[in-house]
């Protein structure tokens, strides 16, 4: 779990730096803010292609899934186990794992996460622990159904 105790100061930005894995690409329900999408839009992609219908989502702007010799995985990871929009990845793959847990309104490291221990030891920045909880908070503004 998340320690709020953790918070160190802004150049604590932690990154996820484990280039061989992309655990957090499979199966993915990341969910986007019109800005990420429109971000990706200018890329190059239409949002029909990449996004699930909201109907599919509780009305969320959520990523689509593929399935690749990977397995089940995020639309834009390629057969190699790389992002195909790195550079301008969502926000929510930004800031990955540091999530919310929507039932206790909690800052916290997500489960899944295949780095998980070496993640919880970490200081996160007051910047990022704002981020998180600013995207949530964008997101269902964002939602028609909240």
């Amino acid at each position: 779990m998340f320690n709020p105790l953790d918070i160190g100061e802004d150049e604590n930005f932690v990154r996820c730096r484990f280039l061989d894995c992309f655990v957090c690409c499979k199966e993915t329900e990341m969910l986007l803010t019109q800005n990420d999408v429109k971000n990706i839009e200018q890329h190059g992609f239409k949002s029909d292609e990449f996004l699930l219908s909201k109907d599919d989502s509780d009305g969320f702007l959520q990523l689509k899934n593929k399935d690749s010799k990977l397995g089940t995985v995020c639309f834009f990871l390629n057969d190699n186990g790389k992002c195909g929009i790195y550079e301008y990845r969502p926000e929510g793959c930004r800031l990955y794992p540091l999530i919310i847990n929507l039932d206790t309104n909690e800052e916290m490291i997500d489960e899944d996460c295949r780095e998980k221990i070496w993640f919880t030891k970490q200081k996160y920045s007051k910047n990022q622990v704002t981020q998180i909880n600013n995207l949530v908070i964008q997101l269902f503004l964002e939602n028609d159904n909240y």
